[in-house]
């Protein structure tokens, strides 16, 4: 990847390198973040490698992030964050340099070196392909990493993003130990607790035209038992129905604002969601800061797009 020898030069200028993504992390996030850390950590054993940002997620198998005071000259990379604002942690700011990887739209470009490839279904298979392209080793804990993000991001090979370039970087590295089965049981099975709140929320499905849709007020999250955060990731208990084209989930904050998670079967959707100030991939994009009235707003613009309007 263009940039490539670029960025092995700066991991080797610099004695300390700082590791960011975006908040609210994914697995794509937390994945690439994280084997990238590793795979650094691994072949430059003299290097301080630390990861920033928050702990405030669901997953178990990614340690957590740590914290320390950053001080002296060091390397930011952030990874899979589209936008500044958006990023985790903002001592990134801190760093001599700053490094850009990335498969979102370019909406905002930044970076002293930016390696940003929009046609990749994860960060986790630019990050990979990257790190492969170098004379250095990877070990079976930094290929399940990899291998995890790429699982969530591409919902195990089933988005329009997945491509032959995403499958040869899943076999580089199950050949490379990654335990694809493992991953899946990890990443992908759930406890009873979660599976009764999701039928819980299920409750609350609304239909508009071929667009359905979740709206969880203050009252409601508190009637499930619930948080914000939690119920935001169940968006994808509406996505099997052959029905619905487009699904959402709109989530009331402690502020009293709306966060929406938007996915799409086929049409495209984060130019609704920029228009509200959020954004994301073609077909799965989210939305923060709403009032009730933006919440309202959506529903009927995503309503018209879901019949071809």
């Amino acid at each position: 990847m263009k940039g490539s020898q670029e960025l092995l030069q700066l991991i080797e200028a610099y004695d300390t390198i700082a590791v960011f993504r975006h908040v609210n992390p994914d697995g794509d996030a937390l994945g690439s973040q994280v084997g990238f850390a590793k795979w650094v950590k691994h072949n430059y054993p003299n290097k301080t490698v630390h990861l920033l940002g928050s702990n405030d997620h669901h997953y178990s198998i990614y340690p957590m992030m740590d914290d320390v005071e950053l001080s002296g000259e060091f390397l930011s990379v952030v990874i899979d964050t589209a936008n500044r604002p958006r990023i985790d942690d903002e001592r990134y700011m801190l760093g001599k340099q700053l490094v850009k990887i990335d498969h979102h739209p370019e909406v905002d470009p930044y970076g002293d070196l930016q390696m940003v490839d929009t046609s990749r279904g994860s960060a986790c298979e630019i990050v990979t392909d990257i790190l492969r392209g170098f004379d250095k080793s990877f070990t079976e804990d930094i290929a399940n990493t990899l291998l995890s993000g790429i699982l969530t991001d591409t919902i195990r090979f089933s988005t329009e993003a997945t491509s032959g370039k995403t499958l040869a970087s899943a076999s580089f590295l199950i050949e490379q130990g990654a335990n694809i089965s493992k991953l899946n049981q990890d990443l992908f099975t759930q406890p009873r607790a979660v599976f009764e709140l999701k039928n819980k929320i299920a409750q609350f499905v609304e239909v508009k035209e071929a667009h359905s849709f979740i709206v969880m007020d203050s009252e409601r999250i508190a009637e499930v038992g619930s948080t914000s955060k939690q119920i935001k990731g169940f968006v994808n208990v509406m996505s099997g129905v052959q029905e619905f084209g487009i699904w959402a989930i709109f989530t009331q904050d402690e502020d009293g604002s709306y966060e929406g998670s938007i996915r799409s079967r086929e049409y495209t959707i984060n130019d609704i969601a920029q228009q509200f100030g959020g954004g994301g991939h073609r077909l799965a994009s989210g939305v923060s800061k709403l009032t009730k009235e933006n919440v309202s707003e959506i529903i009927e613009i995503l309503a018209k797009r879901s019949i071809g309007e």
